[in-house]
């Protein structure tokens, strides 16, 4: 059990009572897990190799609907590579191969009929670099509704509707022709967060959105996150677990490909079950 304050970080310390305070304060058993929280993505003895090097090893784990879950763990531990496999992002790698089901409702997104476009229009990903398309901020919002068919008479709610989802509207209304290169890095963040939601995801999968961002900005950015999974299901990729602490209902830890843990953020920070977490939330590696 995690709980001695000489044993941990102070980071991990502030972590746990970040965790404590967010989190309702009751134990949850993992089969009270399941049986409150409905299943959207589920995860089956995933493996993934790039070439002869296998980055992850038979993970198995639910994704939540409505909930965020935070996917930490040491660099290199495969924490991306599971991620991007979540949208088949992956195929993009030549050297790259998966074995092990990802099943989106009952569909398995590897199956031969499955549209990767579709299913990256449901799977929504926002990067670790902010990285607007060099156009006008509305343009940026509405390509994608244009290039998947919506009538253009349609277009400017959406734009409008996906800046205030992304609590960006205020901020850019007056200024919709500009390049969005003339955003500041939050700004541009935020922009791409709207591009994201302007194809109605089910998922939305986050790369450390805030590792090129001043502290102001990430406030901003995990405010949204948290409003953002009243409306869909939300996994986001950390190195920093006040974050993790701060946004996510569920966490999983990862370590040199393997799924150590996979439980409520609270008890991840609280008293994980097995060892590793602990020595990882504590700072003992990584």
């Amino acid at each position: 059990m995690v709980s001695k304050t000489s044993d941990i970080s102070e980071s991990t310390s502030i972590a746990i009572k970040i965790a404590n305070e967010l989190i309702n304060s009751s134990e949850i058993t993992q089969d009270e897990i399941f049986e409150e929280n409905e299943v959207k993505m589920e995860v089956v003895n995933l493996s993934h190799w790039y070439g002869d090097n296998q980055v992850l090893s038979g993970i198995s784990m639910p994704i939540f609907k409505n909930k965020v879950t935070a996917i930490i763990g040491p660099s290199g531990c495969g924490k991306s590579t599971f991620l991007r496999d979540l949208n088949r992002m992956n195929d993009l790698v030549s050297i790259s191969r998966t074995s092990g089901d990802i099943l989106l409702g009952n569909k398995n997104i590897h199956d031969s009929d499955v549209d990767v476009v579709q299913l990256r229009k449901r799977i929504g990903m926002v990067f670790q670099k902010p990285n607007p398309f060099p156009m006008p901020i509305e343009n940026n919002i509405a390509y994608g509704p244009y290039i998947h068919g919506v009538k253009s008479d349609r277009i400017p709610a959406i734009v409008k509707s996906c800046l205030q989802k992304a609590v960006l509207w205020d901020e850019v209304k007056d200024r919709l022709k500009d390049n969005a290169l003339s955003l500041s890095g939050g700004q541009q963040q935020r922009l791409c967060i709207a591009r994201t939601l302007s194809v109605q995801p089910e998922v939305i999968l986050f790369d450390e959105p805030c590792s090129s961002l001043d502290p102001h900005a990430t406030a901003k950015i995990e405010d949204l996150i948290t409003k953002l999974k009243q409306d869909y299901t939300v996994v986001i990729v950390t190195h920093n677990m006040q974050q993790a602490a701060r946004v996510s209902d569920y966490t999983a830890f990862f370590n040199l490909g393997d799924l150590v843990e996979f439980n409520s953020t609270k008890t991840i920070f609280r008293s994980p079950e097995q060892k590793k977490t602990e020595e990882y939330i504590s700072g003992r590696f990584g």
